[in-house]
């Protein structure tokens, strides 16, 4: 079944009415700190911003519930509330995609399914962009754009506490402190979550612990990080339906140091950052219910003894350390930028890797693998006129892969006005990601990696315009629409071939993806509008390639068509009403092992909405939220059932100085 959205709509929706001379609204740099600065309103890429207001009116515990509903996004949820989500845009994968928090690019390279997960609260993060297309200047692995999250120290002392509470046992209860003066910032939260889940081993308990701290002197600003995350939850289907009682617990340290300074006409940024990431995964979940070892030590359950090639939990521990330096050098003619990047990356393992890299003396992790990469960058920025010409040179090498490979970027951005309110542009660009550890190694469970695989590989261009106007003396209005086209080689995917029980790693040949997003944002000027913001968004994605003959697991089952609108009303000076609605159609199917056959997704619809009540009495925020409003039964990936209504509600206690 497809959604028969066309897009003509977007074109219906420019009337002149919309653009008339009106004073216009000043809008503030967005400097995005993997390239060029570069102003939300003219930069030649779909960069869209969502600031602290609409992301705490969300009342989402993690973030993939936010993304789930902006425009172009496709989070492909397995678990509940952040327990494990697959992140992608404009029809990639979820190892596609290049996430930045606080100026330092972050990785996964055991497996991508684990790169949002994050000691990050969202009600930390003061803002999130998303920025859609292909970039060598994201990094290696921004093949398909990427997500850049700001969660520093606030600016004034506070102190906020919250607790919820809601359906199949849901409790939350979070607690933030900032304090400091204006040269020397700090921020400590905390948080902790669990629920029964919405069916059987469904469960979930995670925390959170992070610090932020920021010192200004006049060496420069430093930012300092360090954050701490505890997940483990019952992971029913995850990666197969054949064994459907699987469990997962995963660990990880972050932190890192950045520093930023202007010396004459140059703005210099550098950073140290490190991620250890720790993953047990049980094929067989282990425990009271599930699966216990006899007296001959054989795990086994109600419905017999685990298969004799089983050889206990996957463990995992993989490292990432990396160095960043940037200069941008600002002039009234343009900007010029330099950049290095240099990351090594590790894991260990009793299942991933050589024996060469295991630890010695260790039982369990005997196996490892290790890799360096180094990225430099070049690029100046020329502006003439109304016309603004960038170019970046991008060159990664990898000790894993040989040659370096050369991945430049273009654009050109022409301003229709003297104000630069109506702009188009074009660009062309060149990406390239490494192969995971797991798609290099895995071999359990009726799934086989590769180490013969090749980095994917995959060329851009876009064309597109943004329009800026004043839709009323309160509120600004902004239309964008993008036309893309990608040429991917060698991308990896996981498949079945038709008559297999094996699921394997491998290179498809080339697929070419086409698309377009058409999104029209209205924001309040002031907090007191009734209209606080409004966004719809319509994206549609075809891929040249069908999975005919196999099933594919994520190339080919892109969200062909997305139809997303976020809703934020001031009902009164104590109300507040947040609705969030995503109608999705994705491509391609998986093998259902209960009907013995390939089963095509169904389109969803999904809903949700927010209330917010302050109190006037006390320094008191009560909210409730219901998520799958509709109750929609549904599969994001193969197999693995999403929860019906979810219902929470709870309160927020906060004291500002």
């Amino acid at each position: 079944m497809t959604l028969r959205l066309f897009p003509a709509l977007s074109l219906v929706l420019l009337t002149p009415s919309l653009l008339s001379g009106q004073d216009t609204l000043q809008i503030p740099e967005a400097v995005v700190q993997t390239g060029f600065s570069e102003n939300s309103m003219t930069a030649p890429r779909n960069l869209q911003t969502l600031e602290a207001e609409m992301l705490h009116g969300a009342s989402q515990p993690a973030l993939d519930g936010i993304l789930e509903s902006v425009p172009g996004i496709d989070a492909r949820q397995r678990g509940v509330f952040g327990a494990q989500t697959d992140l992608s845009l404009r029809g990639g994968t979820f190892e596609q995609v290049a996430l930045w928090v606080d100026g330092m690019r972050w990785s996964a390279p055991h497996t991508g399914h684990h790169l949002l997960n994050l000691p990050i609260d969202p009600e930390d993060v003061t803002r999130l962009r998303v920025v859609r297309g292909g970039s060598g200047s994201l990094g290696s692995g921004g093949m398909t754009g990427g997500i850049i999250i700001d969660a520093g120290p606030a600016d004034t002392n506070g102190i906020e506490a919250s607790i919820e509470s809601g359906s199949f046992g849901w409790t939350r209860a979070r607690l933030r402190a900032d304090w400091g003066k204006k040269s020397v910032r700090h921020r400590i939260s905390v948080s902790r979550a669990t629920t029964q889940g919405f069916r059987e081993n469904t469960d979930l308990l995670m925390h959170r612990l992070r610090y932020a701290g920021r010192v200004t002197n006049d060496w420069g600003t430093w930012n300092f990080r360090l954050g701490r995350l505890g997940s483990a939850f019952g992971a029913q289907d995850f990666y197969t339906a054949n064994f459907p009682q699987q469990y997962e617990e995963v660990g990880l340290w972050q932190g890192q140091l950045t520093w930023a300074k202007t010396r004459g006409s140059w703005l210099l940024n550098a950073g140290l950052q490190f991620r250890h990431h720790k993953d047990r995964f049980e094929l067989f979940r282990e425990g009271d219910g599930f699966y216990t070892p006899d007296s001959a030590g054989v795990l086994v359950s109600a419905t017999g003894a685990v298969p004799s090639w089983y050889q206990g939990a996957n463990q995992h521990r993989s490292t990432t350390q990396g160095f960043r330096f940037s200069s941008r050098r600002p002039s009234n003619w343009g900007e010029t930028l330099l950049s290095v990047d240099l990351r090594r990356e590790g894991v260990v393992s009793n299942r991933l890797g050589t024996t060469e890299w295991g630890l010695e003396n260790d039982s369990t992790y005997i196996l490892g693998d290790r890799r360096s990469h180094l990225e430099l960058t070049a690029g100046q920025r020329l502006v003439k006129g109304r016309v603004t010409a960038s170019a970046l040179a991008n060159w990664t090498l990898n000790s894993a892969a040989g040659a370096p490979r050369f991945t430049p970027e273009a654009s050109l951005a022409w301003r229709l006005d003297s104000d630069g309110l109506a702009v188009a542009f074009a660009s062309a660009r060149r990406s390239v990601r490494m192969p995971s550890y797991t798609d290099l190694y895995y071999t359990v469970g009726g799934a086989q990696g590769s180490i013969d695989l090749l980095p994917e590989e995959a060329d851009h261009i876009e064309f597109g315009y943004r329009i800026t106007a004043d839709l009323s003396e309160g509120h600004r209005l902004v239309v964008s629409q993008h036309l893309f086209h990608r040429w991917g080689r060698n991308l990896i995917d996981w498949v079945r071939f038709n008559g297999s029980s094996m699921t394997e790693a491998t290179n498809l040949r080339a697929v070419h993806f086409t698309g377009q997003e058409f999104t029209l944002s209205a924001r309040a000027k002031s907090p007191e509008e009734q209209l606080r913001h409004f966004t719809l968004g319509l994206s549609l994605i075809d891929a040249d390639e069908t999975s005919e003959g196999f099933e594919s697991n994520y190339v080919l089952d892109v969200l062909g068509t997305k139809l997303d609108a976020i809703l934020g009303l001031r009902l009164s000076d104590e109300f507040l009403l947040d609705m969030r609605s995503s109608l999705q159609d994705r491509k391609g199917g998986y093998y259902d092992p209960v009907a013995g056959r390939e089963v095509e997704f169904d389109p969803v619809h999904l809903m949700g909405l927010a209330l917010h009540w302050s109190s006037e009495l006390a320094p008191l925020d009560f909210h409730i939220r219901i998520d799958n409003l509709l109750d929609a039964q549904y599969v994001d990936i193969g197999n693995v059932d999403q929860p019906g209504r979810w219902v929470r509600g709870g309160f927020t206690w906060s004291l500002n100085q």
